[in-house]
């Protein structure tokens, strides 16, 4: 990987290690789930452009899954909790 490539991927790794950070600081906020919310969609959009430049080879996407599981951990977490939920008749 150049440093042309690189580069495009630190947009990407700022906005996961953004989303982690608000993640365990700002729960307290009263904009904490609008600031992951819009955090998670800017990650999507970087993620998603970076696939598409880098054609979908392997090591792109394994990455970028990695990052958007560890960058959007919250919204992951709080996925499986709901489908835990509703498979125990519990859901919303």
């Amino acid at each position: 990987m150049n440093l042309r490539q690189a580069r495009s991927w630190v947009p990407f790794a700022c906005a996961s290690i953004l989303s982690f950070v608000a993640y365990r600081t700002l729960s307290a906020s009263e904009w904490y789930y609008a600031i992951l919310w819009l955090l998670a969609g800017l990650s999507v959009v970087l993620a998603a452009r970076l696939l598409f430049q880098a054609g979908f080879k392997a090591w792109p996407v394994a990455a970028t899954a990695i990052g958007l599981l560890a960058g959007q951990w919250w919204l992951v977490e709080a996925l499986i909790l709901r489908a835990f939920w509703r498979l125990n008749g519990f859901g919303p």
